[in-house]
């Protein structure tokens, strides 16, 4: 599989994530979190990038930052290799920390910002150990977890002076005195109820946004980039999509069938159908809700999952060649 693109031009704002090598402990005591957090404030000057959020985790991190230069690469090197050296020293290791590169998304801020930072900040209280027990007993944990910008932003400790909080409390609303308030409630919510996964709407593993921002990306790359960025998968795939009824029209044609029963929610089990679920969500830039709405009503978890198992049947050779085909006819 081919690298994702990095994409990199003066004030974007992204989704970082690093994570240990065989999923090792990049973090193994408070001392490591410190070190992690004083290296990081020390690179915000000197590469001019703002940090809008952030959460340290026993194997992997979070942030989202902002690059007020093109200089993300220059940036995460810096802060990779400072922090690895430090962690091998102390540790008497040798080799990689992290699992590869760290994972860049390019965010539209007017659209994911705010659901992004609540996503980044639920991480203490997420997945099958650290999800466990009631709403009441992950919010005491949400609220004591040192290692995240969560309890400034939600006013429950001072706010960290190297966080650049504006931006984000400033798309919750209401007056600024009741913000970090409102924040809170917005926050915890998501221990009450199931929310979105913001990163689910991810496309091409390279950026989270609604159309208009994926074809300004699109011009910016195209007009910055050398001509050798044609032929990265990531950008090439940044073109005009097809529109969903063509794609339907597509797989139809391929597994003859009929456009009406590859939307009916009556037809279960069916490959077709399932298949063309996977290629609407690829090729026509539609969310997880769309796309569930587009085919009869179903549900945001349960497309998910639709997609998830028809991604991991495509081990199967004929399958995964009948949707690399597919793909191909469509967005050609």
């Amino acid at each position: 599989m081919a690298r994702p693109l990095r994409v990199e031009f003066e004030g974007a704002l992204y989704h970082l994530t690093g994570r240990g090598n065989a999923r090792q402990r990049i973090f193994a005591d408070e001392k490591d979190c410190a070190r992690f957090v004083q290296l990081l404030i020390e690179s915000l000057e000197r590469y001019d990038v703002a940090v809008h959020g952030y959460v340290l985790m026993g194997n992997h991190y979070h942030l989202i930052a902002e690059t007020r230069g093109a200089n993300l690469g220059r940036w995460m090197h810096w802060l990779s290799t400072a922090y690895t050296v430090y962690f091998n020293r102390r540790h008497r290791q040798v080799g990689h920390l992290f699992q590869g590169r760290y994972k860049s998304i390019v965010v539209d801020a007017e659209d994911y910002l705010l659901s992004l930072s609540r996503y980044v900040h639920l991480n203490p209280v997420r997945g099958k150990l650290l999800g466990r027990g009631d709403p009441v007993e992950r919010r005491k944990r949400l609220r004591a977890w040192r290692w995240s910008s969560y309890r400034g932003y939600s006013g429950l400790a001072k706010a960290e002076p190297w966080v650049t909080q504006e931006r984000v409390l400033g798309e919750i609303g209401g007056r600024p005195k009741d913000r970090r308030l409102r924040y809170r409630r917005f926050v915890e919510e998501g221990l009450l109820r199931e929310i979105e996964n913001p990163l689910e709407a991810v496309k091409w593993q390279t950026a989270l946004g609604r159309e208009h921002f994926l074809q300004r990306l699109k011009d910016h790359l195209q007009s910055k980039g050398p001509p050798a960025h044609r032929e990265v998968p990531s950008l090439r795939q940044l073109r005009s999509r097809p529109e969903a009824k063509s794609t339907l029209d597509c797989v139809a044609k391929a597994y003859g069938c009929c456009r009406e029963e590859l939307l009916s929610r009556t037809t279960r089990g069916n490959e077709a159908r399932a298949v063309a679920m996977v290629l609407v969500w690829d090729c026509c830039g539609m969310s997880l809700r769309e796309v569930g709405d587009f085919f009869g009503g179903v549900g945001y978890t349960a497309m998910a999952q639709m997609i998830r198992r028809t991604r991991e049947k495509d081990r199967n050779r004929a399958l995964k060649f009948e949707l690399a085909e597919l793909k191909r006819k469509c967005v050609k």
